[in-house]
């Protein structure tokens, strides 16, 4: 079984209108802090949390609406829901151990229709109502609902949950700030507890132990100073107590029955430095959390194979941060750890992090992001959203989001084609005193590829973006193609056609809108000066407008935009660079040169570059010895060490200018 949906309805940073998270057998959730990862989690914790103190609503836990103040309300309800299924009820070849879980619920399983499978729904009602302390009188309930979700409910529709039914499912917290002992004995009391509790042990334990220990006490009743002890703490025991009941007070050095030795049970490491034995809390921080999560998963093996039986239906670990006090390479293990565990029958996991290391182990599809809303401070929740599974653009843009899991945590991203972004944008925004980690700022590649698809996935987390394309006029693709699909890739992304496809003729007297047969026509569209002026002049603008972010590399890439600004320090970067005949004493070696640097640098054969100018012809034999026959990356980082920043700031090209502009603008108003 496993918790499929958890509803949050004025809980914490849950406002009124509710949230539905969808769990599955390993959930992560990333988000700023402050967004409501831990409501999420004390949402679990108030349902099926281990300790009666843990499973109590208080009165932080009722949201309160931003335009009211506490004083104002004199009453609040909460309401936060789980569904369960049993994906064993479905698995033909699921063992009867997995159906085990099922019997506790039976009567309370629902269905909508007969190619449902039954589920169970669980609620948590709380009601605050402010009264003359200062907490307030709080009531909570928990309830079985006995109609499928979407059915409207009656109150013969509500049976209370018994707590044998409640223990049947539990929560396990491992809060960010750690308390390895509590947590441990949280785990070991509870999971350890239920596989002791099932063990048949002999009816004369007690007794057997008592005669067992009796040695112990006497061979430390026979050491000097002891005895006194003993019988100092008799007597002044003695002066205040005069009932018979509980009158003799003895120093005892074991225990003598099977419950308080089983209390006492604790776990110790050897050898060590100084040949004794080490406690859980004499262990260091990350090493006490790596034990944590190995007795954990230690304690659910061992409970099936001692007992042939889980006696809780579902044990579900909620871990905040587990990146915390562990070492960077231990993270794998960590996360192999809890992947594991999630993997069991009874078992579920859920985490939180702010770890790249963490997230991009986790399969994003088992992502959710979660943001306030600025307007209610409500908690917003949003999975991430893939391609289609068939499609190229599902690996590519599954295995780019693990690659560059910090965009989970960006307040801007910056989107670009390829390496030389990574190393070019970074640089431009730190002359102008903006460092992409301090301000929240990644630049990720794109590859060339899926723009719309990185489009769609911050659009739905609501992550603000730049993105840089590369014009490639006179590349397959390039130009006009370029231009007509950002155009149509935006409308894809819910922007306005109306707004992207409005133009105007006769000197903006006449205004027109673009069919879709139009657009299509763009590819069509010549490179002569007037629709290069059309290109530059009105269409760049307006992709480049703050609606749209889309700026553009021009005319060819950001590596041939940077060459031509910076000729000389690219140049230098390499001790010999390629030999070109001189124009007038050998004009057709010159020419055979240039045009073969051109077909080179436009990946065209017919490539002519009538839309570049000589110097531009020229500097393509550059570029293909710079960027064609090396590394780019390299060839950047040479070359930026080369330019001031004082030159770089003054002299970058204008789209650059725009993207700090633009960037500045964005950061301002999300401050």
């Amino acid at each position: 079984m496993e918790i499929s949906k958890l509803c949050l309805k004025n809980f914490r940073s849950f406002g009124n209108d509710g949230k539905t998270i969808n769990l599955n057998k390993l959930s992560g959730f990333v988000g700023e802090n402050s967004s409501g990862k831990t409501a999420l989690i004390h949402g679990l914790v108030k349902l099926f949390g281990v300790t009666s103190h843990d499973r109590t609503l208080e009165k932080s836990d009722f949201h309160i609406p931003k335009q009211s103040t506490v004083e104002s309300i004199k009453e609040r309800e909460l309401s936060i829901e789980a569904r369960i299924d049993f994906p064993e009820l479905a698995d033909s070849s699921a063992d009867e151990q997995s159906r085990t879980s099922i019997p506790p619920f039976f009567n309370q399983l629902v269905v909508r229709s007969t190619a449902e499978a039954p589920y169970l729904r669980v609620r948590l009602v709380g009601k605050w109502t402010a009264d003359n302390t200062p907490e307030g009188e709080i009531e909570q309930k928990l309830f079985f609902i006995t109609v499928a979700e979407g059915v409207s409910e009656t109150d013969e529709n509500f049976i209370p949950v018994t707590p044998h039914q409640r223990s049947a499912i539990q929560v396990l917290y491992v809060p960010a700030v750690r308390e390895p002992s509590t947590q441990l004995r949280n785990a070991s009391g509870t999971i350890l507890w239920r596989i002791l509790n099932n063990i048949s042990w002999p009816d004369d334990i007690d007794e057997t132990i008592k005669t067992k220990m009796g040695p112990v006490n006497e061979l430390f009743n026979g050491i000097n100073g002891v005895s006194q002890i003993r019988s100092v703490i008799s007597d002044e025991w003695k002066k205040y107590h005069k009932d018979t009941r509980y009158q003799d007070a003895k120093l005892q050095f074991s225990s003598s029955t099977l419950a308080s030795i089983l209390r006492k049970i604790e776990v110790s490491f050897s050898p060590t430095h100084d040949l004794g034995e080490y406690s859980v809390d004499k262990l260091g921080d990350g090493l006490r959390s790596l034990f944590y999560l190995s007795l954990v998963s230690s304690l659910l093996e061992a409970e099936v194979k001692i007992t042939g039986k889980s006696n809780a239906s579902l044990t579900l670990l909620a871990v905040e941060e587990p990146e915390n006090h562990i070492s960077p390479h231990l993270l794998g293990r960590v996360m192999d750890n809890l992947k594991n565990i999630s993997k069991k029958n009874n078992a579920q996991v859920v985490l939180t992090s702010h770890s790249a290391s963490i997230i991009k182990r986790v399969d994003p599809e088992n992502l959710a992001h979660l943001r306030i809303d600025q307007e209610n401070y409500t908690t917003i929740v949003k999975k991430v959203a893939l391609p289609d599974k068939k499609s190229e653009a599902y690996t590519y843009i599954k295995e780019a989001v693990r690659a560059y899991p910090e965009i989970y945590f960006s307040r801007l991203v910056i989107l670009g084609e390829g390496d030389s972004e990574e190393i070019v944008i970074p640089r431009v925004l730190e002359v102008n005193n903006m460092y992409a980690d301090d301000y929240g700022i990644s630049i990720v590649p794109l590859g060339g590829r899926h723009v719309n698809h990185m489009w769609k996935l911050l659009n739905d987390l609501n992550i603000p973006h730049i993105t840089l394309l590369d014009l490639d006029r006179e590349r397959g693709g390039g130009g006009w193609s370029r231009i007509k699909y950002g155009i149509k890739q935006l409308i894809l992304n819910g922007r306005n056609p109306d707004d992207l496809l409005k133009v105007w003729y006769d000197n903006g007297q006449r205004e027109a809108m673009l069919t879709d047969a139009d657009l299509e026509k763009f590819d069509d569209y010549p490179m002569n000066l007037d629709w290069l002026k059309s290109m530059n002049d009105f269409w760049m603008p307006r992709l480049k407008e703050e609606k749209y972010n889309v700026f553009f590399s021009s005319p060819m890439d950001l590596d041939f935009l940077m060459l031509e600004t910076f000729p000389r320090a690219y140049k230098e970067t390499v001790p010999r660079g390629p030999s070109i005949p001189d124009k007038s004493k050998k004009p057709e070696e010159y020419a055979k040169k240039i045009n073969g640097g051109i077909i080179a640098a436009l990946k065209n054969e017919n490539a002519t570059g009538y839309t570049y100018t000589s110097e531009q012809h020229e500097l393509m034999v550059w570029y293909n010895t710079l960027f064609l026959g090396r590394s780019k990356p390299s060839t950047h980082i040479d070359a930026l060490l080369k330019i001031t920043d004082e030159n770089l700031r003054t002299n970058m090209p204008e789209v650059f200018k725009n993207i700090v502009q633009r960037v500045k603008g964005i950061l301002e108003r999300n401050a």
